[in-house]
Protein backbone atom coordinates (compact mmCIF):
# COMPACT_ATOMS: atom_id res chain seq x y z
CA UNK A 1 0.00 0.00 0.00
CA UNK A 2 0.94 3.23 -0.90
CA UNK A 3 0.34 6.72 0.45
CA UNK A 4 0.18 9.96 -1.08
CA UNK A 5 -0.18 13.43 0.27
CA UNK A 6 -1.57 16.00 -2.68
CA UNK A 7 -1.52 19.89 -2.15
CA UNK A 8 -4.05 21.04 -4.03
CA UNK A 9 -6.12 24.38 -5.09
CA UNK A 10 -9.56 25.20 -4.82
CA UNK A 11 -10.77 28.70 -6.46
CA UNK A 12 -13.82 30.39 -8.79
CA UNK A 13 -17.27 28.72 -7.73
CA UNK A 14 -15.49 25.64 -6.17
CA UNK A 15 -15.15 27.76 -3.10
CA UNK A 16 -18.85 27.50 -2.48
CA UNK A 17 -18.73 23.95 -2.92
CA UNK A 18 -19.14 22.14 1.36
CA UNK A 19 -16.54 20.14 2.80
CA UNK A 20 -18.69 17.01 2.20
CA UNK A 21 -19.66 17.57 -1.53
CA UNK A 22 -15.81 18.38 -2.07
CA UNK A 23 -15.30 14.45 -0.77
CA UNK A 24 -17.77 13.34 -3.70
CA UNK A 25 -15.95 15.20 -6.13
CA UNK A 26 -12.12 14.12 -4.95
CA UNK A 27 -13.74 10.62 -4.95
CA UNK A 28 -15.36 10.77 -8.34
CA UNK A 29 -12.24 12.12 -9.75
CA UNK A 30 -10.16 9.36 -8.30
CA UNK A 31 -11.95 6.39 -9.56
CA UNK A 32 -12.54 8.27 -13.04
CA UNK A 33 -8.62 8.19 -13.05
CA UNK A 34 -8.47 5.04 -12.27
CA UNK A 35 -6.54 4.54 -9.40
CA UNK A 36 -6.08 1.68 -7.30
CA UNK A 37 -7.80 3.81 -3.83
CA UNK A 38 -7.02 1.21 -0.88
CA UNK A 39 -10.07 0.83 1.18
CA UNK A 40 -10.96 1.38 4.85
CA UNK A 41 -12.65 -1.91 6.49
CA UNK A 42 -16.44 -2.68 8.05
CA UNK A 43 -19.63 -2.98 6.20
CA UNK A 44 -19.37 0.16 3.99
CA UNK A 45 -15.86 0.35 2.72
CA UNK A 46 -15.11 4.00 1.62
CA UNK A 47 -11.89 5.14 0.16
CA UNK A 48 -8.43 5.52 2.49
CA UNK A 49 -8.72 9.59 2.34
CA UNK A 50 -7.69 11.69 4.86
CA UNK A 51 -8.16 15.27 4.44
CA UNK A 52 -6.75 18.36 6.36
CA UNK A 53 -9.03 21.02 8.29
CA UNK A 54 -12.04 21.80 6.48
CA UNK A 55 -12.37 24.88 4.52
CA UNK A 56 -15.42 27.03 5.72
CA UNK A 57 -18.02 27.80 2.54
CA UNK A 58 -16.29 30.69 0.20
CA UNK A 59 -13.19 30.45 1.18
CA UNK A 60 -10.61 29.71 -1.18
CA UNK A 61 -7.32 27.62 -0.78
CA UNK A 62 -4.02 27.68 -3.24
CA UNK A 63 -2.26 25.15 -1.12
CA UNK A 64 -4.99 22.43 0.40
CA UNK A 65 -3.46 18.93 1.77
CA UNK A 66 -4.93 15.58 1.64
CA UNK A 67 -3.85 12.07 2.09
CA UNK A 68 -4.44 8.90 0.15
CA UNK A 69 -3.86 4.87 0.04
CA UNK A 70 -3.41 3.02 -2.97
CA UNK A 71 -3.46 -0.33 -2.86
CA UNK A 72 -1.64 -1.71 -6.34
CA UNK A 73 -1.19 -5.46 -6.27
CA UNK A 74 1.10 -5.10 -9.14
CA UNK A 75 3.61 -2.57 -6.72
CA UNK A 76 3.86 -0.05 -9.68
CA UNK A 77 5.56 2.91 -8.56
CA UNK A 78 3.73 6.25 -8.99
CA UNK A 79 4.89 8.34 -11.55
CA UNK A 80 4.25 12.34 -10.45
CA UNK A 81 3.74 13.89 -13.49
CA UNK A 82 1.18 11.27 -14.65
CA UNK A 83 -0.67 11.00 -11.92
CA UNK A 84 -1.60 14.81 -11.61
CA UNK A 85 -2.03 15.09 -15.20
CA UNK A 86 -5.02 12.20 -14.86
CA UNK A 87 -6.47 13.28 -11.95
CA UNK A 88 -6.76 16.60 -13.08
CA UNK A 89 -8.54 15.89 -16.41
CA UNK A 90 -11.36 14.31 -14.13
CA UNK A 91 -11.07 17.68 -12.24
CA UNK A 92 -14.17 20.33 -12.54
CA UNK A 93 -13.05 24.17 -13.10
CA UNK A 94 -11.42 25.44 -10.26
CA UNK A 95 -10.11 22.68 -8.66
CA UNK A 96 -6.51 21.48 -9.16
CA UNK A 97 -3.49 19.34 -8.20
CA UNK A 98 -0.37 21.32 -8.05
CA UNK A 99 1.88 18.71 -6.35
CA UNK A 100 2.26 15.16 -4.82
CA UNK A 101 4.94 13.46 -2.25
CA UNK A 102 5.11 10.00 -1.61
CA UNK A 103 5.11 9.58 2.36
CA UNK A 104 5.76 6.31 4.68
CA UNK A 105 2.37 4.32 5.59
CA UNK A 106 2.92 4.90 9.13
CA UNK A 107 3.79 8.92 9.14
CA UNK A 108 1.46 11.11 11.75
CA UNK A 109 -1.99 11.83 10.44
CA UNK A 110 -2.43 15.80 8.72
CA UNK A 111 -4.55 17.29 11.90
CA UNK A 112 -1.38 16.07 14.38
CA UNK A 113 1.36 17.62 12.30
CA UNK A 114 0.04 20.51 11.29
CA UNK A 115 0.67 23.83 13.38
CA UNK A 116 -0.15 27.02 11.52
CA UNK A 117 -1.78 28.06 8.41
CA UNK A 118 -1.38 31.29 6.66
CA UNK A 119 -4.02 33.50 4.87
CA UNK A 120 -4.67 36.28 2.77
CA UNK A 121 -7.27 38.46 3.87
CA UNK A 122 -8.94 41.12 1.20
CA UNK A 123 -11.30 43.62 2.55
CA UNK A 124 -14.44 44.71 0.35
CA UNK A 125 -13.49 48.41 0.47
CA UNK A 126 -10.08 50.13 -0.78
CA UNK A 127 -7.87 50.97 1.87
CA UNK A 128 -4.37 52.22 2.15
CA UNK A 129 -1.64 50.73 2.98
CA UNK A 130 -0.63 52.43 6.25
CA UNK A 131 -4.28 52.75 7.57
CA UNK A 132 -4.50 48.46 7.50
CA UNK A 133 -0.59 48.59 9.17
CA UNK A 134 -2.54 51.00 11.69
CA UNK A 135 -5.72 49.09 12.61
CA UNK A 136 -4.01 45.88 12.79
CA UNK A 137 -1.26 46.93 15.28
CA UNK A 138 -3.71 48.69 17.14
CA UNK A 139 -5.30 45.80 17.88
CA UNK A 140 -2.57 43.74 18.43
CA UNK A 141 -1.12 45.69 21.00
CA UNK A 142 -4.51 44.94 22.80
CA UNK A 143 -3.47 42.78 25.88
CA UNK A 144 -6.62 40.52 24.94
CA UNK A 145 -8.51 40.23 21.88
CA UNK A 146 -12.16 38.79 22.93
CA UNK A 147 -14.39 37.00 20.68
CA UNK A 148 -17.28 34.60 20.92
CA UNK A 149 -17.40 31.39 19.22
CA UNK A 150 -19.70 28.93 20.09
CA UNK A 151 -21.07 30.72 22.98
CA UNK A 152 -17.96 31.19 24.50
CA UNK A 153 -15.40 33.57 25.01
CA UNK A 154 -12.00 33.27 23.81
CA UNK A 155 -8.88 35.54 23.35
CA UNK A 156 -7.62 35.50 19.88
CA UNK A 157 -4.54 37.37 20.45
CA UNK A 158 -2.39 34.00 21.11
CA UNK A 159 -3.67 32.33 17.72
CA UNK A 160 -2.29 35.28 15.67
CA UNK A 161 1.40 34.54 15.65
CA UNK A 162 2.39 36.28 12.22
CA UNK A 163 1.10 39.44 9.93
CA UNK A 164 1.75 41.67 6.91
CA UNK A 165 0.40 44.28 5.18
CA UNK A 166 0.95 43.68 1.27
CA UNK A 167 0.26 46.71 -1.40
CA UNK A 168 -2.76 45.32 -3.89
CA UNK A 169 -3.21 46.95 -7.44
CA UNK A 170 -7.05 46.36 -7.21
CA UNK A 171 -7.46 46.60 -3.03
CA UNK A 172 -5.18 48.95 -2.13
CA UNK A 173 -3.62 46.59 0.47
CA UNK A 174 -4.20 43.14 1.93
CA UNK A 175 -3.61 41.70 4.95
CA UNK A 176 -1.17 38.00 5.33
CA UNK A 177 -1.44 36.35 8.52
CA UNK A 178 -0.43 33.23 9.59
CA UNK A 179 -2.84 31.69 12.42
CA UNK A 180 -2.54 28.43 14.90
CA UNK A 181 -4.08 25.59 13.08
CA UNK A 182 -4.36 23.26 15.92
CA UNK A 183 -7.26 21.34 17.27
CA UNK A 184 -7.14 22.86 20.60
CA UNK A 185 -5.86 26.29 19.04
CA UNK A 186 -7.79 27.36 15.89
CA UNK A 187 -7.29 30.48 14.69
CA UNK A 188 -9.99 32.19 12.28
CA UNK A 189 -9.34 34.79 10.19
CA UNK A 190 -13.13 36.18 9.51
CA UNK A 191 -12.73 36.68 13.32
CA UNK A 192 -10.10 38.24 12.58
CA UNK A 193 -11.37 40.87 10.10
CA UNK A 194 -14.54 40.97 12.74
CA UNK A 195 -12.26 41.98 15.06
CA UNK A 196 -11.03 44.92 12.68
CA UNK A 197 -14.13 46.21 12.71
CA UNK A 198 -15.43 44.07 9.05
CA UNK A 199 -18.31 42.03 8.12
CA UNK A 200 -16.63 38.41 7.92
CA UNK A 201 -19.07 37.61 5.18
CA UNK A 202 -17.66 40.99 2.79
CA UNK A 203 -14.29 39.72 3.35
CA UNK A 204 -12.33 37.22 0.83
CA UNK A 205 -10.00 35.09 2.14
CA UNK A 206 -7.92 32.16 0.78
CA UNK A 207 -5.64 29.73 2.23
CA UNK A 208 -2.48 30.27 1.00
CA UNK A 209 -0.80 27.24 2.79
CA UNK A 210 -0.09 25.00 5.88
CA UNK A 211 3.16 24.83 7.88
CA UNK A 212 4.10 21.51 9.48
CA UNK A 213 5.54 20.66 12.63
CA UNK A 214 9.46 19.42 11.60
CA UNK A 215 9.84 16.22 12.32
Amino acid sequence: MERIRITFEKTGAMRYTSHLDLQKVWIRALLRAKLPLAYTQGFHPTPKIAYAWPLPLGWGTQGELMDIWLDDPDGKEVDAKTFICDVNRCMPAGLKILEIEKLPYSDPALTIIIQSAVYLITFPDRINQDVLNSKIDALMQQETIERERRGKIYDMKPLVENWTVLPDPDSGAVLKVQMAARDSAMGRPDELAAALGYDPFTVNIVRLKYLLKLS
